[in-house]
């Protein structure tokens, strides 16, 4: 019979050796069907909480660039009465994004640009995977004989803070792709970082770059388009 601590050790063995192969999106304890549960709870959270409403020409805009990803997700799309102005979107895992009105621009393509990058955070499963590496820091520091195992040690290296700073600009090159296929000018997601500084954490995903530095590397994506 397994003891705790031995069935911890083999999770995270599982873990270090997912973290081995290569994959875009990641190690995640969670599956698509579990992702989409817990967005519908936090939407539903989420949209008392700050007074969101559905938005007709956000949902327009953001089909259009729904309906070049994978169609794992059904996104819909609020707007809240702006508390911060600086705000990024929030991109809940499944498919729910809500924005503040005071970030919204008039110009079609920088909005699809915005909702470009929530998408993206949405489809490359940011939330669940940041869950993910919560859970397995938890597990190894209530567990001392697991947390000196070799496998806990890599799972460990492997989702340390880079990671988190590297989700934005995973997010950043995803969107410029996005924009493309649905036949947006890229530049607009340009426009939105360098008029709009996040200086803050998205999603408690951890620090972000800066956004010279995520101007630059949206720049070098759509130049190696």
């Amino acid at each position: 019979m397994q003891t705790n601590t031995t069935r911890i050790i083999l999770l995270l063995a599982a873990v270090s050796t997912t973290l081995a192969q290569p994959s875009s999106q990641g190690v995640n304890f969670y599956s698509i069907e579990k992702e989409i549960e817990l967005g519908k709870q936090l939407a539903s959270e989420t949209q008392t909480s700050r007074q969101a409403q559905p938005d007709a020409r956000l949902q327009t805009i953001g089909d259009r660039l729904a309906a070049k990803t994978d169609g794992a997700y059904q996104y819909h799309f609020f707007v809240y009465p702006a508390v911060n102005p600086q705000a990024e979107p929030i991109a809940l895992p499944g498919g729910p994004v809500f924005v503040a009105q005071s970030m919204l621009p008039a110009d079609e393509a920088e909005t699809a640009a915005i909702l470009a990058h929530a998408i993206a955070h949405i489809a490359l499963r940011h939330y669940t995977r940041e869950m993910t590496r919560s859970e397995i820091g938890t597990k190894a520091a209530a567990n001392p004989a697991a947390a000196t195992n070799g496998a806990v040690q890599l799972a460990s290296k492997n989702y340390s803070a880079p990671l988190n700073t590297s989700f934005e600009f995973d997010a950043d090159r995803f969107a410029v792709k996005l924009l493309i296929d649905a036949g947006y000018d890229p530049q607009a997601l340009v426009r939105w970082l360098e008029s709009f500084p996040v200086l803050k954490l998205n999603l408690a995903l951890g620090d972000i770059p800066s956004p010279n530095r995520r101007v630059k590397a949206a720049q070098q994506a759509i130049d190696a388009q």
